[in-house]
């Protein structure tokens, strides 16, 4: 069943063939990290990206939905 989903990301995020705050049409639900995978962000590097599912902090393993709303961003430190 295909799903759509909205992602929206910061710009520094390099994510394959996607558009920020656009909506991606997949062939099925993934993880939030397969979803990565298939857009050229491999797994070492993942581990970096912080992911927010509606509005709500997420793991990578969590399964996207049709019509759910995907944020990444990097965390950002400073003092």
């Amino acid at each position: 069943m295909k799903i759509k989903i909205k992602i929206e990301f910061v710009g520094y995020l390099d994510i394959k063939n996607v558009k920020d705050n656009t909506w991606v049409e997949m062939e099925q639900s993934l993880t939030i990290s397969e979803f990565l995978l298939e857009h050229g962000i491999d797994i070492e590097n993942q581990k970096y990206i912080i992911s927010t599912v509606n509005k709500k902090v997420q793991p990578l393993t969590s399964i996207l939905c049709n019509n759910d709303e995907l944020f990444l961003h990097l965390p950002v430190g400073g003092g």
